[in-house]
Formats: structure tokens, C-alpha cells, sequence
């Protein structure tokens, strides 16, 4: 133990016989790897000098940036003496320099130092200036390029679950709340992009994003088409005729095109066939619907009528669901039933069990967290009014956490879930980071690399474990 102490204050690299991370062509995040490890100083400082034997001191390592061009920019170092300041260039081998055809491009040419993990040529610029390089092969502890290694490669839940347990938790809070505000841009930018295509109409964008939100994740590009073929000013010169507004939005949907054998249907057949030659209508095409592996509650057809009681029940401008940050006002408004034909129906000529067919609790808080929300958070930034993004956070911080797979993985994990806001911080986290396995960009996998300058197979091998 004594001896492995003295190695990690050392940062001695004895790595084990055929250990080779970032040079093991099978490996596919070796540059990113070299990148962080170089901004975030996980390397062994002591004595640095260049290829040449020149001493090199780090006064800012730089820092990454996605555009393109040298990888880190605003760096200064101090090469035998002399303070340079410009930018640096990461690759696992000096030749590949060369490779990504750096010589050619004049953006390169304010690269003052090339770090590399190991040196196996002499690169220069476009203006034919020569770049000093690092060589970091012997300066980065082996464990942590296998704590890396064994991310990328684990198969739990989420790539850093084994070790989920080590991490200091005391910043998680504040990354999930960064990780919201990603997914709310997201979504954001989404609605901005429809708002710009619909002219600036902002009640025909909620229309579209309400459509989308009550096709949910199956039927959400079908409700969405629906949409589209149907101007909300015509759907709301009939919102006080409850058979002309069914009429409208099943006919635009191209599920009155078939024969029929209830009455019911074939009378709303006759309305649309008035409604879209009245009003120069095309129906959206009808294979875009699902019905399979759904429930009937769930069938595009329920979600249908119950969509023309909440166009009834509005007041004709979705103030009643834009103008709340009282998540049980909207959910009051929101929970409406389909009654009539649907009492014994959920399809055209399909009988079902008697009885209401009121859109759900959990439906409900979905259609305020994944329309309302984001539609309140884009028309902040649109009209500038920041009070509206605020509504839109106090709703998810108001509600309680969505219940499915992606939150009860964390909540094993002894991440405690308590509001949407937290369950949707960390619905983005597994999908956008954990699932793209980008460790990197996360405060749980860089502080796991920080903090193991040996993983534990590394810690094995060192101490004779195997």
C-alpha cells in the first residue's frame, strides 16, 4: 500500500503489459480524452520541457471551444523563457497534424504549442513556422485514461452507476439545474422555429405545439399534420357546435375516409365533407396514425375527442392555459372528458367498456410539461418578457416528478426526484449525456477522472489483485 501511495504523488505512469488507452486504435475517444485532460491540468507538471528540452510552464492551459479551427483557445505558456500566448492544438500523435491538413490552413497559424501524447515528428504552420510540441505519454496517471476507458465501454444503467456512489454530490444540484435549462432551449428553439414558419401567429403556434403534446410520443408527428391542415381560425368558428368541431378535427385527421357503419360517424362525414369544401380544407393522410400496442383510453381517436372539449371549453385565445403558474388550474382545465359517442366507444364502429373517457392525471401534467412549458419558456425570449419563462419554471418546480423508467433508474441510484423540473433535468441527462456517453461534459464523469488517478482495475493490478 505504501508503495502505491508513493506512486500516485509521483504521478509515476506504470501502466499494466498491454495497457495502452489512447493508443489503441479500437479506442474512439482518444483526442476528446487528451483534450480534457490537458484544459483540466490532469497531467504531471513538474519538470514539463518540449520536444526540444525547453521548459515549458502552463500559465492557462486554454480552453475548448466547439468551433472551427485549434482546439483551445486564450492560452499562455512560457517555452524556454519566452511568454507566448495563441492557441493549441490536441492530437493523440504529431503526425496527425499532417493528416487533418492543418499545414494548409492559415487558422492554424497562431497555434503556439502542440500537445500531443506521443511525439513522432516536427509539424509547422502554414506561414512554415515550426510548433513546439509536449509529448504527455508519461505524464497522465494510467487510471485515469481506465476510468475513462471503463465508462465508454461499461454496460449499466447509465456508464457511471458502478461508481456512482464515490462521487461528492454537493454540485449535482446546481449541473441539473443547467442540464433543465438545456432541455427548455432545446424544446425552445423547436417552438421559435415554428413560431418563425407560422408567420409570428403565436395562437396558431400553441395550436400546433397543444396538437403535438396530446398525440404524446406515438402519435405526436400524426397530431402534428392534423395541425397543419387545420387553420386554428377555422377550428374556432365552431368551437360552440361540438359535432362540427369532432367533424373538423376527425376529417383533417383522414379518419372519416372509410365506410362506416354507426350513425355517428357517417353524420360527421357529411359535416366535414360541407366544412372542407366551405373552407378549401385537405385532410392530413391517414397511415400516419398508430393504434398499436396502445391502450384504448390511449387511442388517437379518444385523444381526439377529447381535444375538441378542451377547443370547446377555451375561451378562443388559450389565455385559461397560458395565463396559470397554478399547476391545479391548468390540470382542472385540462382534464376534460369525451361523452357522447365515446361513452361506449374508443373508435368508429368499435365498441368499448361504458363510461367517460376523461384524459388522465398523468396525461394531463405531461400536456403542461411538454407543450405549456416550452411554449411559455420560447415566447419569453420572443417578446422578451421574462415573466413568462418564469411561469414556465414555476409550473415544473410546482408539479410533482413524471413516473416512468428514466426517473425510477435515478431514484435507484439514491437521486432523490420530487418535481418535474427535476425529473426533466434528469430525463435530458440519461438521454443527451449518459446515453451519447459524453462523461466529458458531465460534473459526475469529470470528477470521477479527477478523482481517480488509479480505477479500481488499476488499483488491482498495482497491489497484485489481478
Amino acid at each position: 500500500m505504501v508503495g502505491l501511495v508513493s506512486k500516485v504523488r509521483s504521478y509515476t505512469v506504470a501502466e499494466p503489459s498491454g495497457t495502452n488507452v489512447l493508443l489503441d486504435p479500437s479506442f474512439p475517444y482518444r483526442e476528446e480524452l487528451l483534450q480534457f485532460i490537458w484544459e483540466q491540468r490532469l497531467f504531471d507538471p513538474l519538470n514539463l520541457t518540449s520536444a526540444d528540452g525547453e521548459p515549458v510552464d502552463v500559465l492557462k492551459p486554454g480552453r475548448l471551444h466547439k468551433n472551427t479551427g485549434p482546439d483551445l483557445v486564450d492560452a499562455q505558456v512560457r517555452i524556454g523563457g519566452q511568454h507566448w500566448a495563441g492557441n493549441v492544438e490536441v492530437h493523440v500523435r504529431s503526425s496527425e497534424w499532417y493528416a487533418h491538413a492543418h499545414e494548409k490552413d492559415p487558422a492554424y497559424n497562431n497555434v503556439v504549442l502542440h500537445v500531443v501524447y506521443e511525439h513522432d515528428m516536427e509539424v509547422r504552420t502554414h506561414a512554415g513556422v515550426r510548433v513546439p510540441a509536449v509529448e504527455l505519454k508519461d505524464r497522465i496517471p494510467f487510471g485515469r485514461l481506465e476510468t475513462f476507458k471503463e465508462l465508454m465501454h461499461a454496460q449499466a444503467w447509465v456508464p457511471c452507476a458502478p461508481q456512482f456512489g464515490q462521487v461528492a454530490h454537493d454540485r449535482f444540484p446546481i449541473w441539473l439545474e443547467r442540464v433543465l435549462i438545456e432541455r427548455l432551449e432545446r424544446k425552445c428553439a423547436e417552438v421559435e422555429a415554428l413560431h418563425d414558419r407560422l408567420k409570428g401567429d403565436a395562437m396558431e403556434t400553441f395550436w400546433h405545439v397543444l396538437a403535438r403534446g396530446f398525440g404524446f410520443k406515438v402519435n405526436a408527428e400524426p397530431f402534428g399534420m392534423l395541425a397543419e391542415a387545420l387553420p386554428l381560425r377555422v377550428l374556432l368558428k365552431y368551437r360552440d357546435d361540438p359535432e362540427r368541431t369532432e367533424a373538423l378535427l376527425f376529417g383533417q385527421a383522414g379518419l372519416l375516409r372509410i365506410d362506416f357503419l354507426d350513425q355517428y360517424p357517417r353524420l360527421l362525414q357529411e359535416e366535414h365533407r360541407a366544412l372542407s369544401a366551405l373552407h378549401g380544407l385537405s385532410p392530413a393522410p391517414l397511415a400516419a396514425w398508430q393504434f398499436g400496442r396502445l391502450r384504448p383510453p390511449n387511442f388517437p381517436t379518444v385523444r381526439l375527442a377529447q381535444l375538441a372539449r378542451l377547443i370547446a371549453r377555451s375561451d378562443g385565445g388559450f389565455s385559461d392555459l397560458t395565463g396559470s403558474d397554478d399547476p391545479a388550474t391548468l390540470l382542472r382545465f385540462l382534464r376534460v372528458e369525451a361523452d357522447g359517442y365515446w361513452l361506449t366507444h374508443h373508435g368508429f364502429d368499435r365498441s368499448g367498456t361504458p363510461g367517460p373517457k376523461r384524459l388522465g392525471m398523468g396525461s394531463a401534467q405531461g400536456l403542461i410539461i411538454n407543450a405549456i412549458v416550452p411554449y411559455l419558456f420560447a415566447m419569453g425570449r420572443i417578446l422578451g418578457r421574462d415573466e413568462l419563462g418564469e411561469r414556465a419554471m414555476l409550473l415544473l418546480e410546482r408539479l410533482p416528478a413524471e413516473q416512468n423508467s428514466i426517473v425510477q433508474g435515478w431514484a435507484a441510484l439514491g437521486v432523490q426526484v420530487d418535481t418535474a423540473a427535476r425529473s426533466q433535468a434528469l430525463i435530458e441527462l440519461k438521454n443527451i449525456y449518459c446515453g451519447q456517453r459524453r462523461c466529458l461534459s458531465c460534473v459526475i464523469g469529470t470528477d470521477l477522472l479527477k478523482r481517480n488517478a488509479f480505477s479500481t482495475k488499476a488499483q488491482k493490478s498495482l497491489e497484485g489483485g489481478g
